[in-house]
């Protein structure tokens, strides 16, 4: 009979099959089946533990049972597993993925890995091969290093900030990192027009000598289109439900999307301000003119004063003052015109004689024509075309010019 150890494993089988180890009490006695290493067979079973310090009593981790198939020796089982002392597992990048093993497979008491085992998943036994499980670790480990340097890199650049004692360092997109991270997702029904305009940043400064003008490249490119004008038509919308005036959701919605204004013009131009403020003050500093966005063409040279309304604005008066086709028009367009040519009076007075400028156009965006009946729509556009002075759009006619582009890009 052999001299147990207290406290510490011992031998308790040892034949011709396998050897047994077992973990002992302080009298010597066997109260834990630690491991056993099998003779004829290229298999380790190992029972992850722990001991109470205070009490010594010992109690089974999470998985009772780790068994392990295909090495020839214990020296040959790679470092994610504990082979001596306790068991377990041996590695972050393992335990990372056992703790996700564990919240889908709740019950699960007995972990498998074998170089020649069949991948199979029940009520309480995991069996996974080793040459699937590697490169899923490799995956997590190699995630951590990502993880750890855009860390290290947003502490530096955060301190940075508030002190000048450190400098800001420059973060570079590494070859690969964007597939890479791309090819996480299986649907990308979901982006925001945020995400389509970092994308379409990258084509647009990546070097040409990297980008591969290819029919499959045109098709990315209007697919990427095609998402961000369906992403702005579906938020223009949701602003046109609105059952009350809403002109400062407007106005953010064109001061964030200043592209689609641009449509409104058949030569190149540019925003040079929202809110901008044209002339017109007192002694007293008042009556200044401020108008909703400030084009300048492509030129510079001229300028283009555009007022929003909102879709809530009536275009002509309900009642006809000829019947059938003679309508006036409502007080909001007929206030939002006067108030175009007031702008753009004062905008010359007062810049004219600074800037170049010779005629600026003057835009109002109101109403709905979709609202008007036969008679009123034949009235509104005879008004509209001899009023000469100021351009008017209305929203079911600009979103008709986006939904006309998205034909375009879609096709």
């Amino acid at each position: 009979m052999p001299k147990y150890k207290p406290n510490e494993e011992n031998i308790t089988t040892d034949n011709s099959t396998k050897t047994v180890f077992s973990y002992c009490d302080n009298y010597g006695k066997p109260i834990h089946k630690a491991k056993e290493l099998f003779k004829k067979e290229d298999k380790f079973i190992y029972y992850p533990y722990s001991v109470n310090p205070t009490d010594g009593s010992v109690k089974s981790k999470r998985i009772h049972t780790i068994e392990l198939r295909g090495w020839k020796k214990e020296s040959d089982i790679p470092n994610d597993f504990k082979t001596t002392s306790r068991y377990g597992l041996g590695s972050n990048r393992l335990r990372q993925f056992t703790q996700v093993l564990y919240s889908k497979f709740k019950e699960v008491e007995k972990l498998t890995v074998g170089i020649n085992i069949n991948n199979r998943f029940s009520t309480k036994t995991a069996s996974i091969n080793w040459a699937d499980l590697i490169p899923i670790l490799k995956k997590i480990n190699n995630e951590k290093r990502w993880y750890d340097r855009t860390r290290k890199l947003m502490i530096n650049n955060e301190i940075a900030e508030i002190t000048t004692k450190l400098d800001k360092v420059k973060t570079y997109l590494n070859a690969g990192q964007l597939d890479a991270f791309l090819n996480k997702f299986d649907s990308f029904e979901k982006v925001t027009k945020a995400d389509i305009e970092s994308l379409s940043t990258v084509m647009e400064t990546a070097p040409p000598s990297k980008i591969s003008v290819t029919s499959n490249f045109i098709k990315t490119r209007d697919k990427i289109n095609k998402v961000f004008i369906e992403d702005i038509i579906k938020n223009f919308e949701r602003l046109m439900s609105s059952k009350v005036d809403n002109e400062k959701q407007w106005q953010k919605f064109f001061g964030t999307n200043s592209w689609i204004l641009n449509h409104l013009f058949p030569f190149d131009v540019i925003l040079r301000k929202q809110e901008a403020y044209v002339g017109g003050k007192t002694f007293e500093n008042e009556d200044g003119r401020i108008v909703d966005f400030l084009f300048e063409n492509g030129f510079q040279d001229n300028f283009a004063l555009l007022e929003i309304k909102t879709h809530k604005k009536d275009l002509l008066k309900k009642s006809a003052y000829r019947k059938p086709d003679v309508f006036s028009y409502s007080d909001d367009l007929s206030g939002g015109i006067s108030q175009c040519l007031d702008q753009k009076d004062v905008f010359m007075k007062d810049y004219g004689k600074e800037q170049k400028i010779l005629e600026p156009k003057a835009i109002l965006v109101i109403g709905m024509k979709s609202n008007l009946d036969e008679h009123q729509a034949k009235c509104f556009e005879l008004l509209r075309a001899n009023q000469k002075n100021v351009d008017i759009l209305t929203f079911d006619e600009l979103l008709a010019k986006l939904q006309g582009l998205l034909k375009v890009v879609a096709e």
